[in-house]
C-alpha cells in the first residue's frame, strides 16, 4: 500500500505524543520526510534531532522517530540517557515491532504503538519529575 503524503492522522499521533509523555520527565518527537533522496535515515535522523536541539533535555532521555512515507523507512533515534538505559536490543526489537505494525496495520497506528512503547521505556527509568516541563514541542515536524 502507497502512504504517499495523506500521512498518519496528525491528530491521534500527537494525543499519542502527550500520553506517552504523561508521568515521565522524557520526551518525544515524530517527524516525518517526503524526501526521495535519503538513504540512511538513521543518519538523517540523528543530523535532525541535533538540528532541532533534542539533546538539550536536561536528562538526555529524548526520542526522535522519523519517517519517510514515500521510502516506507523510519528510524528511532534515542540520545545517550535513554540509549544508556534501555541499550540496542530494545531499538532493534521495536523497530522490529513498529514494521510489523505499519505493514500490517497503517502508519498512524505503527507510529501510535511506536509512540506508546518509547513511552513505557521512559516511564520506566525516566518517572516525571516535580517540576515537569514540556522541553519539546508535541508537533509533528515535517520536510
Amino acid at each position: 500500500m502507497e502512504i504517499g503524503r495523506i500521512g498518519p492522522d496528525k491528530k491521534q499521533v500527537m494525543n499519542a505524543i502527550r500520553n506517552a509523555e504523561a508521568g515521565t520527565s522524557g520526551e518525544i518527537r515524530v517527524h516525518l520526510s517526503y524526501s526521495k533522496k535519503e538513504e540512511d535515515l538513521l543518519k538523517c535522523a540523528e543530523a535532525l534531532f541535533r538540528k532541532l536541539g533534542m539533546q538539550n533535555t536536561g536528562l538526555r532521555n529524548s526520542v526522535l522517530l522519523y519517517l519517510n512515507p514515500k521510502l516506507k523507512k523510519f528510524s528511532i533515534y534515542g540520545d545517550q540517557g535513554i540509549h544508556e538505559k534501555v541499550g540496542p536490543e530494545f531499538w532493534t526489537n521495536l523497530a522490529k515491532e513498529v514494521s510489523g505494525h505499519i505493514r500490517e496495520v497503517n502508519l498512524t497506528d505503527g507510529i501510535v504503538y511506536a509512540v506508546a512503547a518509547i513511552g513505557a521505556a521512559l516511564k520506566e527509568h525516566f518517572p516525571a519529575l516535580e517540576e515537569n516541563p514540556n522541553e519539546i514541542s508535541d508537533e509533528l515536524t515535517e520536510d
